[in-house]
């Protein structure tokens, strides 16, 4: 009885295990891109870890992709895929930039902040994995300029204040607005850049 109990008990830690493991591994937001036009459509930009809280490549493609992409429609209601030639469009303004050795950290650069006169020293930002309290934890981590005062954040959301041409078609952005949360303290900034 006491080697059957001790086998159940075995069992049930590797059970344990193997779903913290799981509930470790999946789809981790990285942030949203959000605009004025179709505003109720929402871009989410995420990536994938495994159990061991590092960054793997999406099923998806066969090209390697530690980023993905996809629309929240109708306000949080469905989900659908990204066209192809919108893919291709969206990873330009947000270029990966390559990904260390333990997999544990990728950059990725906001092209769209080149149309806007801003104070980033880099428009590049750094995606961090770690394990936190037995939880794996994502953060997108971009440092302001002055007039964020150089904080650190963990971006949250872009929003695009679009622009159009004289017959209404879409054609940039009056201002990009990002939004995080302060890496020490955890307090909400926002900062705005405007067109050049």
């Amino acid at each position: 009885m006491k080697k059957s109990m001790t086998t159940t008990l075995l069992a049930m830690t590797l059970s344990l295990t193997s779903l913290n493991a799981l509930a470790q591994s999946g789809e981790k937001k990285l942030f949203t891109m959000e605009k004025n036009h179709n505003e109720e459509n929402v871009m989410m930009i995420h990536t994938q870890t495994d159990a061991d809280c590092k960054f793997v490549t999406s099923n998806k493609n066969v090209e390697k992709n530690y980023m993905e992409f996809y629309w929240i429609m109708n306000n949080g209601k469905d989900t659908k895929e990204v066209h192809s030639m919108i893919r291709s469009s969206i990873k330009e303004r947000v270029k990966f930039q390559g990904i260390n050795a333990s997999r544990d950290s990728f950059k990725i650069k906001l092209n769209d902040l080149s149309e806007l006169k801003h104070d980033l020293t880099e428009t590049t930002m750094e995606i961090n994995s770690e394990m936190v309290n037995g939880k794996c934890e994502v953060k997108s981590v971009l440092t302001l300029g002055a007039s964020g005062r150089y904080r650190k954040i963990d971006l949250n959301r872009t929003f695009c204040n679009v622009s159009k041409n004289l017959i209404g078609v879409p054609n940039g952005c009056n201002f990009i607005e990002l939004e995080g949360s302060d890496i020490n303290t955890g307090e909400t900034i926002k900062v705005k850049f405007k067109k050049k």
